[in-house]
């Protein structure tokens, strides 16, 4: 019962983020903390025992496969060199930083300091792979932010491993020891990714797997790799699944997109319930043992120690100074943090350092505040620092032909931009002729897609000639977009009825009408029909239209605020006053 009550709540969690359009990490760990220590319906501890850490370390596992997959090492060199610097340079800035700040406003040890520093370098895909989604996000920072809070989970992990090995357990280890178990610890973690990569890659280019059992295999061979590397050395199997997924990300001998996909869904049920268990392990006695100089700790890790290591981390770069903003408030710390914390702070306990108590309580104020502060605070700044679309409406037309061309071009006259994507040759310069922006390319090309910016797009049409290629089309992008902004022309009735025999999900929503086929609307534009936009008024109304233009076939509607709302068979949107509405109509008489 607890569990799919975690998983439903999880689920509502997301759906109110992507309702609300904010990022659901704050309704999550909101979530939590009520189900947690506020209403005591939740104890994590108690109702998984002593599968909770090894749960949690799997789930991790899995998130940091699937980031890494949808990274690879495209996703690294559209980066560039700042995300190595701020693996180096903003790591070193981070552990001199929080340490001093440690030691200094919290009042511990310098061992304690130097330790919870490294638990805190970590600015996980848990947290960072939403945010940068739900914000719609894309370019170089956003592929900083993911390339960063990917590539630097192990890294914090492992640090963690050394330090307290280092200053709590043996005694004269030096750097070099330091340096050398590093070294070690990554290099057999990355040779475990690339040798399980490899026998993924093997097994799928020899079809040894059927396809349904291709997900699943996936999953098992992260898994084995995470608990093999582990076994060997501690902590290397964050190592393992990150050059894992980086590496199938990479190779182009077999497809891996059915696998991203089903990592996704995971990767989403995973988030969920992680944060709400963050929230949930979070006892009265933390939240109650909260004072002032966490808060100030807070602060200084905010206001100094990020924006220092990010201006370190890029100078001499091209990176702009309202991304290097945006990069220096954007440090999110996540789950990874949140496990770590807790198992070096029992361990502290047992060897009796007195200052173990101070773990948990200071590594959920960062993870609270800096939840919260890049949540809430990232799209606005974002926005106003011109590194998201205030409102994304582009809208990509699959097909140049006469119709894709007048519905473009009524998109153009009501300021709504349009990208029409085609291989014909000649209606691609006839409607760059006209003033449309036209990409020439195949819809089984990934490059097609990145040209017409599909990932910043508000909505897809499939408008061509070929009701099969339409269908391709649609289903490609609902990947990026979703059902609900994916639109495509009816298909022909021949030789059976369409409603009846083709498969549920095969294509886009109808697009205008049921009986609105390529065929019929080429037909209409060729006798002369053309689009018409209407303002609708009090004194103008629907009925008043229909009287003007009785066959008229509405195509979609521009609000008041300058939104645009296509219109489609399964939920046409009436016109309201104070809309424009736009119709192809019959010439005049």
């Amino acid at each position: 019962m607890v569990i799919a009550a975690v998983l439903v709540a999880g689920v509502l969690a997301q759906w109110l983020g992507w309702k609300l359009r904010v990022p659901p990490i704050v309704f999550l760990l909101a979530m939590g903390l009520l189900a947690g220590p506020v209403t005591g319906v939740l104890d994590p501890d108690k109702t998984f025992g002593a599968m909770l850490f090894p749960g949690v370390s799997l789930a991790v596992a899995v998130i940091l496969f699937e980031g890494s997959l949808g990274l690879g090492w495209r996703g690294l060199r559209e980066a560039g060199s700042t995300v190595w610097k701020l693996l180096t340079i903003g790591v070193i800035v981070s552990l001199i930083g929080v340490s001093v700040s440690a030691r200094l406003i919290l009042g511990v040890d310098w061992k304690v300091a130097v330790l919870l520093a490294a638990v805190l370098v970590v600015t996980g895909p848990t947290v960072i792979g939403p945010i940068v989604s739900s914000i719609g996000l894309r370019g170089r920072v956003g592929a900083i932010l993911e390339s960063e809070g990917t590539l630097i989970d192990p890294i914090g992990a492992i640090l963690t491993v050394l330090v307290f090995e280092a200053l709590f357990v043996t005694t004269g280890s030096g750097v070099v020891t330091v340096a050398v178990n590093v070294i070690l610890t990554l290099v057999l973690g990355a040779l475990i990714g690339f040798v399980l990569a490899g026998l993924l890659v093997l097994v799928m280019a020899k079809y040894l797997v059927p396809d349904h059992l291709l997900n699943v295999t996936t999953l098992a061979a992260v898994l084995a790799a995470f608990a093999i590397a582990n076994e060997l050395r501690p902590e290397s199997g964050l190592v393992a699944v990150t050059v894992m997924g980086i590496a199938l990300a990479t190779q182009q001998w077999v497809p891996v997109h059915r696998v991203l996909e089903f990592n996704e869904t995971l990767r989403i049920l995973f988030i969920s319930g992680l944060f709400l268990l963050l929230g949930a392990r979070i006892t009265r006695e933390t939240l109650q043992g909260l004072e002032w100089r966490n808060l100030v700790f807070l602060v200084a890790l905010i206001a100094v120690v990020r924006p220092v290591g990010v201006i370190g981390s890029t100078i001499g770069s091209t990176v702009t100074r309202k991304e290097r903003m945006f990069l220096a408030m954007t440090a999110p710390r996540g789950i990874v943090a949140a496990s770590v914390a807790s198992v070096f702070a029992l361990k502290l306990a047992d060897i009796g350092v007195a200052d173990s108590q101070v773990f948990v309580s200071v590594v959920f104020t960062v993870i609270a505040g800096t939840v919260l502060m890049s949540g809430l605070l990232s799209k606005p700044l974002g926005v106003r620092w011109g590194l998201i679309e205030a409102e994304e409406r582009t809208v990509i037309v699959f097909g140049a032909n006469a119709v894709a061309q007048a519905f473009a071009g009524a998109l153009g006259t009501n300021s709504v931009p349009a990208r029409l994507i085609d291989l014909n040759s000649d209606d691609l310069q006839q409607a760059r002729m006209t003033g449309l922006k036209a990409h020439r390319g195949s819809v089984i090309s990934d490059a097609t897609w990145d040209a017409a910016g599909i990932e910043i797009a508000g909505s897809f049409v499939a408008m061509s000639k070929s009701d099969e290629l339409n269908a391709l089309a649609s289903l490609r992008a609902t990947r990026s977009l979703g059902r609900k902004w994916v639109f495509q022309l009816a298909p022909a009735r021949r030789e059976h009825d369409v409603e009846s025999n083709t498969p549920v999900g095969a294509f886009g929503r109808r697009l205008f009408a049921k009986d609105a086929t390529y065929d019929r609307l080429s037909e209409l534009i060729e006798t002369g029909w053309r689009t018409a936009s209407t303002p609708i008024t009090e004194q103008f109304g629907v009925a008043e239209h229909a009287e003007v233009h009785p066959d008229a076939i509405p195509m979609f509607i521009v609000d008041p605020n300058k939104q645009i709302h296509i219109i489609c068979a399964d939920n046409p949107r009436a016109p309201r006053p104070g809309d424009v509405l736009v119709c192809l109509v019959a010439p005049r008489e």
